[in-house]
């Protein structure tokens, strides 16, 4: 029995962003998706779940909109202040999580693979 996703259904090739953490004279964090961060290349299956207009327009004028995304991967290292980079078949996306990372287990072999809430707001 394996243990894990099988690689043929992990077809996507993401970037997960881990943030570089520094503090400042306050005792604030702060985080670093640039050049400071931590970039790995994960194998994963990406799918967006829901895509829809927010009611209402922000305060700029903008029409708001909001797209729920689900990662699944292998990878079992994913954290909730990780952001994921895609090149999908419509564009590059970055993606953030949406609460914290759930590990899958399989009864028979423990960890079996991990589930990534994800998001992007746009406009």
């Amino acid at each position: 029995m394996s243990t894990a996703v099988p690689s043929y259904l992990l077809p996507h090739s993401v970037t997960l962003v881990r943030p570089a953490i520094t503090t400042d004279d306050y005792g604030s964090d702060h985080y670093d998706y640039g050049a400071a961060a931590t970039r790995t290349t994960i194998a994963a299956w990406v799918q967006q779940d829901i895509r829809r207009e927010l009611t209402g327009v922000a305060q700029d004028g903008r029409q708001t909109q909001d797209q729920r995304w689900l990662l699944v991967t292998n990878h079992a290292d994913v954290r909730a202040l990780d952001r994921v980079e895609w090149t999908a078949p419509t564009g590059a996306m970055v993606l953030e999580t949406d609460g914290p990372p759930a590990p899958v287990f399989s009864p028979f072999a423990g960890l079996h693979h991990t589930e990534v809430g994800l998001r992007v707001v746009t406009g």
